[in-house]
């Protein structure tokens, strides 16, 4: 057998790895206009712990925040703000990168689905259709995948945000049945080149490739061909991103995909995770010194001025998300898209300096229909301990879910908590 050189691979079958979780966009039926529940869409923002005693309001009551210094930059949602904590992953979520933070269930669980992918695959259920059931993003390559999960299989969200922008967008224009031939033909080229590779990597390394490989095999099933339609009419996909070699400003350009492919109404579900487990580095120049987000700005700092200052900027990137909603109308309905999305900050555990996760928190704004609680001041809610993967059923309760049969552990409440939503 012959042997692939690392040109040679890149160059066959590396950007069908990166699309392997997301070829069901080829199912190309026109998203339903009936709304499920009094969200529409469905966006998580998606990051390491932090460092609580640091991250908690200050002085705050049931409905009113007094924010701390790595919260602040949250300021501006205000009105459409709760912040909640001290919720318990009740082991699930004790470590970078544990899967529990999206899913409830830690390594042993046996039916893991993350959150974004559980409300797609009801929404569909439901006959709430798009191009794209859900979008999984994030440029974090480097590092095994265990946040997302769909049958209780991690997925790899679409790293390059050239990648995700042809990806979403070449979704709008259609796809005729010689392109999806060819696509079919490709996946089966990519199978039998991902197995000779796999011969030619360490353990470690074909872990990771047969990651990709499954994704690719799930997916062909749902391969069909003759499809057709459009992804919500007119909208503006806006330019094509320049290659980008930094994660996390890579992450805010696919955060900008995720806003606009909701525009478009090409999908109604989309995560965007910042960051990823001990690799990330982090040389933004809000932030101070570049370094290692895990090993120097949560362990070597002290104070850990570096992290509060990450944690600052990346709330500026959730609120610019929010102000992109509110300056884009509604594809479906009335008002603006931050009137029909609800927006959450969710966590791949709670205390990144001790790795625990007995101190879970969320962010949760947008309009959501009216599904949240708001107070004109913010609100700041203490879990008590509560499990956290009520926060997330809180999530697909927006979304107008009301089953949550087969998300997180059975051993603990699979039911909203009843002070976010109503």
């Amino acid at each position: 057998m012959s042997k692939l050189t690392r040109r040679d691979f890149a160059k066959r079958v590396g950007l069908a790895a990166l699309f392997a979780p997301f070829m069901s966009l080829v199912n190309r039926a026109p998203a339903s206009a009936a709304a499920l529940g009094k969200a529409k869409y469905l966006l998580i923002f998606y990051t390491n712990g932090t460092d609580p005693k640091a991250w908690t309001p200050a002085g705050s009551t049931l409905n009113n925040i007094v924010f701390s210094t790595m919260t602040q930059t949250l300021s501006p949602l205000l009105a459409n703000l709760v912040l909640v904590e001290k919720l318990s992953s009740n082991g699930s979520a004790d470590n970078h990168a544990a899967p529990g933070g999206l899913t409830g269930q830690g390594y042993s669980g046996q039916s893991r689905v993350s959150i974004d992918q559980f409300v797609a695959d009801k929404l569909k259920a439901a006959g709430v259709t798009t191009p794209i059931p859900s979008l999984v993003l994030g440029s974090v390559a480097s590092q095994q995948q265990n946040s997302f999960f769909r049958n209780n299989q991690p997925l790899s969200p679409i790293f390059s945000p050239v990648a995700a922008y042809d990806a979403i967008f070449g979704s709008v224009a259609g796809v005729s049945p010689n392109l999806l031939q060819r696509r079919k033909s490709a996946l089966d080229l990519v199978n039998t080149e991902l197995k000779q590779l796999s011969s030619q990597l360490d353990s470690e390394g074909r872990q990771k490739l047969e990651l990709h490989a499954d994704s690719i095999r799930a997916v062909e099933g749902r391969l069909s061909g003759g499809a057709s339609g459009s992804g919500g009419g007119s909208c503006a996909s806006g330019t094509r991103p320049a290659a980008a070699t930094q994660d996390l400003l890579a992450s805010v350009t696919h955060l900008d995909l995720a806003v606009t492919a909701f525009s478009c109404d090409i999908t109604r579900v989309a995560a965007v995770q910042f960051g990823h487990d001990q690799s990330t580095q982090v040389a933004i120049d809000e932030v101070g010194n570049k370094g290692d987000w895990h090993n120097d700005y949560i362990h070597s700092d002290n104070p850990r001025t570096r992290l509060a200052n990450l944690e600052r900027w990346l709330g500026e990137q959730f609120v610019a998300a929010a102000t992109k909603l509110k300056a884009l109308p509604a594809p479906t309905g009335g008002g603006t898209l931050f009137d029909q999305t609800l927006m959450v900050w969710a966590r791949n555990m709670g205390d990144a300096v001790a790795h625990n996760g007995s101190d879970m928190r969320f962010v949760f704004s947008g309009g959501a229909g009216g599904y949240l609680t708001t107070s004109p001041t913010g609100r700041y809610i203490d879990g008590g301990g509560d499990a956290h993967q009520r926060a997330l059923c809180s999530a697909a309760a927006a979304m107008g879910i009301t089953s949550f049969d087969g998300f997180g552990d059975a051993n603990f409440a699979r039911t909203p908590l009843d002070s976010i939503g109503k």
